[in-house]
């Protein structure tokens, strides 16, 4: 077996002899030319120059080599970007735009789930199985220029799921567009229209993992240095058009910081603000209102005008295998006259990068019926907000492509005077997920 030396070697030295050849090659004309003079002292004395200059040139492509980062399987950067979204990465579509192979691209994964739910009280037991399947495709039709769209299984009229139960006396399962959007580079700032991944960092406290916005949004990069970067996210998103009122949209912005600090800490903070005009529901069921008051004609109780604020710290201090990660997120509804706040507190150790590892986590939330917009916030419970939620999570990587993950959520509604019938006993959550990711 070759010694880790001996590779490093292997990697580096073509890369070497270029730079070396290329030095050699740049002084060549110079040597021809004094062979063909005479062996005058003035000749003598410029070949030494020339070659000395030579020696310094190869002595600068020498250190600038040696500074150069090594390529190593599991290396990230410093920073990474500020939103976990994959719409806009700062970088440009694509490096090498006249290849083929790279212009289009198609990723996806498939998802196979037990469900089993119980409950402390009289609460019927329950248990099915749910698949879901996403395809993406994408296009660099030019290195600052991307389309894209993503097919998925699920009721396209349930915007925080794409997840189907295996039932229905054994129906084909539907499919649907969930993305299809243009993305456009300018340097720092990158701009995304159609329907599109979320371009705020988030939880699922405030916006479930499912939901695709539509509209307008953008990044913008203002510092980043490496150890230090600055960035804003905005969106446009018109929810009803209605032709006979006013229409139901949306905005917000987010303002992010990432830090690092020392060799093990990075430290992030988003503070967002997102406003929605809720004036037409045409479209809108009980699986969208969900949790939020509304008074008799069924309209909102409240605005909507949230303040969420997410802070994140990790440490890698225990190697690349158990890194560490902490994350707080805390929301309040400025539209609100009561039943406005909530929280969420996460941490987790250990990461399913490659096969053969593990992670595990712990997470805690409390929403009260306000506090965010229903519609659009998670879907791993049966409540988008009026719950308190404890949730023990724990995976494993059977290869790099094929993950075994099980979460057990435990949860019940916080303010039952909101809910006819309802009752504060706990209910159970069991899932157990084979993701499989190509």
């Amino acid at each position: 077996m070759r010694s880790k030396k001996a590779s490093r070697s292997h990697i580096h030295l073509p890369r070497a002899t270029a730079l070396m050849v290329a030095a050699l090659m740049a002084g060549a004309p110079a040597f021809a030319e004094v062979s063909t003079a005479d062996n005058s002292p003035a000749l003598i004395a410029q070949l030494q120059q020339q070659i000395r200059e030579q020696e310094a040139r190869l002595a600068k492509l020498e250190d600038l080599l040696a500074q150069a980062p090594q390529s190593r399987p599991g290396t990230s950067p410093v920073i990474q970007p500020a939103a976990p979204i994959g719409f806009v990465s700062g970088d440009k579509v694509s490096d090498s735009p006249a290849s083929p192979p790279s212009r289009f691209k198609i990723t996806g994964d498939m998802r196979l789930r037990y469900e089993h739910n119980s409950s402390d009280g009289e609460g019927r037991s329950d248990s099915r199985g749910v698949v879901r399947g996403r395809v993406a495709a994408t296009y660099a039709a030019s290195p600052d220029l991307e389309l894209g769209a993503r097919l998925v299984t699920g009721d396209p009229d349930d915007p925080n799921s794409a997840d189907v139960s295996l039932s229905n006396f054994n129906d084909d399962l539907q499919v649907s567009l969930d993305q299809i959007y243009g993305k456009k580079v300018f340097g720092p700032l990158t701009l995304v229209g159609g329907k599109f991944a979320n371009p705020f960092r988030r939880t699922d406290l405030v916006w479930d993992g499912d939901v695709n916005p539509q509209g307008l949004a953008a990044q913008y990069v203002a510092v980043d240095t490496g150890a230090t970067r600055i960035g804003a996210s905005a969106l446009l998103f018109p929810i009803e058009r209605s032709v006979a009122a006013a229409d139901s949209t949306a905005s917000g912005v987010q303002m992010t910081l990432d830090q690092q600090v020392g060799s093990a800490w990075k430290l992030g903070l988003a503070a967002g603000y997102y406003d929605y005009e809720i004036e037409a529901t045409g479209t809108a069921n009980s699986g969208d209102t969900r949790t939020n008051r509304l008074d008799s004609t069924g309209a909102y109780v409240s605005d909507f005008d949230l303040l969420d604020l997410i802070a994140t710290a990790s440490y890698s201090g225990f190697g690349n295998r158990w890194p560490v990660r902490f994350q707080a997120d805390a929301v309040q509804n400025l539209g609100a006259d009561a039943y406005d706040t909530g929280y969420s507190l996460s941490a987790s150790v250990g990461q399913t990068g490659s096969a053969g590892d593990y992670s595990f986590g712990y997470g805690y939330h409390q929403a009260e019926a306000d506090a965010v917009f229903a519609a659009f916030a998670q879907d791993n419970i049966a409540y988008g907000s009026n719950y308190l939620q404890h949730a023990l999570s724990a995976s494993y990587a059977i290869s790099d492509q094929l993950v075994l993950d099980t979460t057990l959520y435990a949860y019940r509604i916080k303010d039952t005077a909101l809910i006819p019938l309802a009752t504060d006993d706990w209910q159970q959550r069991l899932r157990i997920n084979l993701v499989a990711h190509f």
